[in-house]
């Protein structure tokens, strides 16, 4: 009895390194990404709204309502660094990568006042993780999404970095491109917890 094996070969010669958008596999790497932590979203969302209905005393007895002008500041600011990381990749299209860079930056330090307005905010607030499920989920959710704004501020930092040395350009963005569509999901991603946080509870 022999053994017959069949070789797959794969041409790689009409291939480039330059490789951007959706013929990028990190560029469908990225995309899986978001749609796994997208429905890690929509399960808190959903868990916070079914309970929100179960319960006609939400938030419990002797819990203040949250607070509305430090998330309302947030949620604005996050989505203005939507609007800085398209800028950022729009100048780097055009091969301006000084202009590349200082919006980078731009999106990182306005992540950071939003991680340091979070912070205070969870600071501040009266209720521990552990002592019923309101609690319970106003901790996950906001850490969940303050990890987020973390791993975001950290990986566009570093691109920021790469920019100054001169790792982009016009054909080599495909970093960029995979960074910019993470960072606006983490930036949208705060839309609905905004509503169930601090809207739903008024309601």
């Amino acid at each position: 009895m022999t053994n017959t094996t069949t070789d797959f070969v794969v041409d790689a010669a009409p291939l480039t390194r330059h490789v951007n958008h959706r013929d990028a596999p990190i560029w469908w790497g990225i995309v899986g990404l978001i749609l796994i932590e997208l429905s890690v979203v929509a399960a808190f969302t959903v868990s916070y709204i079914y309970l929100r209905l179960m319960n006609s005393d939400w938030p419990p007895q002797g819990v203040p309502l949250p607070d509305l002008v430090l998330p309302s500041l947030t949620l604005a600011l996050m989505l203005t660094s939507c609007v800085t990381m398209h800028l950022s990749g729009k100048y780097l299209a055009k091969n301006k990568v000084y202009q590349f860079v200082i919006f980078t930056f731009l999106s990182v330090g306005i992540a950071i006042v939003v991680l340091a307005m979070r912070w205070h905010q969870m600071s501040a607030l009266t209720v521990r993780w552990d002592e019923h499920v309101y609690g319970s989920l106003l901790w996950t959710i906001s850490g969940f999404h303050f990890t987020h704004v973390v791993s975001a501020v950290i990986g566009t930092a570093a691109i920021g970095c790469f920019g100054i040395a001169g790792f982009f350009n016009k054909k080599r963005q495909i970093g960029v491109v995979a960074d910019t569509l993470y960072w606006n999901f983490v930036a949208v991603a705060w839309l609905p917890f905004y509503v169930v946080l601090y809207l739903m509870p008024r309601m």
